[in-house]
């Protein structure tokens, strides 16, 4: 009885929402085109991502102080950014948290620890990385996410005063997504979602999409040596046998049979530079 009681609410809800014109209610969702219901509109979901990441910025030790190493990030992240099927203004930033974490905002900014940095070997991993967090912007996850947490009606309202202020969204608005944010968990779906999408957008910039399975290899054997390092990124972006192995067998697929998983990376040396940086940083 509860059950359908529940049910019947959602559903009017839903109604009373797609009624609103000023409302997105059902729209194409950019990567899969499916018809969904996103009750937050692309400028709203820009204004949210944009007013919460300096909050998270500081949360993770705030941005790493080397102009340097933001430009080589930002470089591999608009060769990502460049092939998303959904056109807002991403951001990549590397802050200073050794512990490994990467997490995307709604409407665009992308953020990598330098622990996770730390933990790769070459470029096409960090590619793997971003383009897995580009692919969780483009299908708009996040905000879906955000939604059932949230509930929808508050999220609605939130995303109305942000996106409709001058000079910023309030501080209590901004202060309840990054704490949503904060303890958002995606479903097995949505990862591997992200995964299959990140290894088109790699492929597409031209990196060897096989860093994907590269990655979450490294990532799942250092949780099973590290497991307490590893907590935070892995209830967030839990790593299994399974998903390597999903991974895998989208790469021997005919679209990307000229891609080999032996070949040697060619960013490797300049990644490697990087992380030589990265990690003379750290000991100051």
């Amino acid at each position: 009885m509860t059950r359908c009681h529940d049910v019947r609410k959602q559903v009017l809800l839903a109604c009373f929402f797609l009624a609103m014109p000023a409302l997105v209610g059902c729209s194409a969702n950019p990567v899969t085109g499916r018809r969904e219901l996103i009750l937050v509109s692309r400028d709203q979901e820009i204004a949210m991502g944009r007013e919460a990441a300096p909050k998270f910025e500081q949360e993770f030790g705030g941005r790493v102080p080397n102009e340097t190493l933001q430009r080589y990030v930002r470089s591999v992240g608009a060769k990502i950014a460049a092939t998303s099927d959904w056109p807002v203004p991403h951001e990549y930033t590397l802050v200073a948290s050794d512990v490994p974490n990467a997490f995307a905002l709604p409407g665009g900014p992308v953020f990598i620890t330098a622990g996770l940095v730390r933990r790769m070997t070459n470029e096409r991993q960090l590619a793997a990385v971003l383009a897995h967090e580009t692919a969780h912007v483009a299908a708009r996850h996040s905000v879906k996410q955000m939604q059932k947490q949230m509930g929808a009606q508050l999220l609605v309202e939130i995303a109305g005063r942000i996106g409709g202020a001058e000079k910023g969204g309030a501080a209590a608005d901004i202060a309840k997504i990054v704490a949503t944010m904060g303890t958002l968990k995606y479903s097995r779906d949505y990862e591997y979602q992200a995964d299959a999408v990140g290894i088109r957008y790699a492929a597409r910039a031209g990196y060897n999409p096989w860093g994907m399975v590269e990655l979450l290899t490294v990532l799942k054997n250092l949780a099973e040596r590290e497991p307490g390092t590893f907590g935070e990124m892995f209830q967030t972006h839990p790593v299994s046998l399974k998903r390597v192995r999903q991974a895998e067998q989208i790469l021997r697929s005919g679209a990307y049979a000229r891609w080999s998983p032996t070949k040697r990376d060619p960013g490797e040396a300049r990644f490697m530079r990087m992380r030589r940086l990265l990690e003379k940083m750290l000991k100051k």
